[in-house]
């Protein structure tokens, strides 16, 4: 027998257990990031956020939450100037577009991200970002953890009375990063000239960016980018899931820098499937894209919409699965764990979707 619980976000379904009943103490549903380690969902836009300018910057996943594996900032605002060029020496940053565009520059290339594209500014790399369209937004899973207190020190609280997603109307000044700079912070600030000379949202046109196939490069020290369902793909069959690696250990390195990221497409439940559970030996973080999808931990179901965020610890028990007719997830870990299992498991596939026929 299930038990419903009708929340702003959803419906929590508490259903059949993963793992003992006795390990469940507190509610999978948070409306505020954990302090700790441990399984947790965090609806769209509710954790706390600091501004930058007109920007408003979240952590859906912080360096506490995840151990120190890895952080994950959501960045919400409208058309502004991009942002001082610099580079790290300690963390691995990628972007990825949900919403607008917005411009990565790293080095002497540069790309328009519209919705689902990708960028990686490795350790060293001089980059910077601009957004670019009235209501933008985009996700930057940062390995390691530990990036946070520089942000912190360059903005201001943000009060959210009416759940905005950004101030349209109430910027603040440019912040003064002088007094975080440095080895402390890691933000290094250069004397930098960017190639604006983008045309049809690139700087090279001798690789493709929307009007062919991207590939993974092979190196873990170069920045690259990977246009929406342009890169490799992988279909597994029985689950009727497409798999989109846009990252993966070569990519980014192995060590602290170790990320995996990739796209997920995944059809309806039938009618008795019994949806597989999973465990892993690193942590990992779905987001919503498109569509419904479901999660079950702790002897929990969270019934998840666009946006809302999952983070599975390492060694929790997991299972998720869709019950409408298409849905759409970023997946994230610091190193292999779902993405890599459901590619060992698949095909090779040149389709952005999976079939029209059951299999």
């Amino acid at each position: 027998m299930f038990s419903f619980l009708f929340l702003s976000s959803g419906i929590i379904i508490l259903g059949q257990f993963l793992i003992p009943p006795s390990t469940a103490t507190y509610p999978l549903l948070v409306t505020d990031v954990p302090t700790f380690v441990r399984p947790y969902v965090l609806p769209y836009l509710t954790e706390p956020g600091v501004q930058l300018n007109d920007d408003i910057i979240r952590l859906p996943v912080t360096t506490n939450s995840s151990g120190g594996a890895f952080s994950l900032f959501r960045l919400n605002g409208q058309v502004n100037r991009a942002v001082p060029t610099h580079y790290h020496s300690r963390f691995y940053e990628s972007f990825f577009t949900i919403k607008g565009r917005v411009t990565l520059w790293a080095n002497q290339e540069a790309r328009e991200l519209g919705p689902h594209d990708f960028g990686s500014t490795p350790p060293f790399q001089n980059h910077s970002f601009r957004l670019n369209e009235p209501d933008s937004e985009f996700l930057a899973l940062i390995t390691p953890g530990g990036f946070e207190p520089f942000y912190l020190n360059v903005s201001a609280p943000w009060s959210n009375p009416s759940d905005a997603p950004f101030p349209p109307d109430r910027p603040f000044p440019p912040p003064n990063t002088e007094n975080a700079q440095g080895a402390i912070f890691d933000y290094y600030p250069v004397d930098y000239a960017l190639n604006n000379n983008l045309q049809n949202g690139t700087t090279n046109d001798s690789l493709h960016w929307h009007n062919g196939n991207n590939t993974l490069p092979h190196s873990a020290v170069n920045p690259y980018y990977i246009a929406s369902n342009w890169g490799p793909k992988y279909l597994h069959r029985s689950l009727g899931q497409v798999i989109a690696p846009i990252m993966t250990p070569d990519q980014s390195g192995n060590g602290n820098y170790s990320m995996s990221i990739s796209t997920v497409v995944t059809r309806r439940r039938r009618a008795g499937e019994i949806s597989a559970g999973h465990v892993f030996d690193r942590p990992q973080v779905f987001v919503v894209l498109e569509g419904l999808l479901n999660i079950e931990m702790l002897g929990q179901c969270v019934h998840m919409s666009t946006g809302d965020v999952a983070f599975v610890p390492t060694g929790t028990a997991f299972r998720y699965w869709s019950e409408v007719a298409f849905t759409k997830f970023y997946l994230g870990s610091n190193g292999k764990a779902l993405g890599a299992k459901l590619i060992e498991e698949g095909e090779e596939w040149p389709y952005a979707v999976f079939p029209s026929y059951l299999s």
